[in-house]
């Protein structure tokens, strides 16, 4: 159990210098994050995840947009909106992020 508590302490921070364990583990960590292909490898990763992350968010809004816009058709149909008014409107607020042919495709399906 010391064994573990002192790998517990280094990744708080703290290094006891006294566990042969964990000054090995540290030197391996050092050499790690020197080694030139291993940091290309950290920052290769990085990209990666954020990358992933950006397209996370990405598909996120755009699903926000959606729900949006269905509500939005939902809510001019109960008002008896005409089709082109709805167009109107969704272009207005969504005409950057959707073509025209996308607009009128939800308002044909909603």
């Amino acid at each position: 159990m010391p064994r573990l508590q002192g790998f517990f302490d280094l990744m708080r921070g703290k290094i006891n210098t006294n566990d042969s364990f964990v000054q090995k583990l540290q030197n391996d960590v050092e050499k790690y994050k020197t080694n030139p292909e291993r940091r290309k490898e950290l920052m290769d990763y990085q990209m990666k995840l954020d990358d992933m992350r950006y397209v996370g968010e990405k598909t996120g809004k755009e699903e926000e947009r959606i729900d949006a816009i269905k509500k939005m058709i939902n809510l001019s149909r109960k008002l008896n909106a005409s089709n082109d008014f709805i167009l109107k409107q969704l272009t207005e607020d969504y005409g950057s992020y959707f073509s025209q042919k996308e607009l009128k495709q939800f308002i044909k399906n909603n």
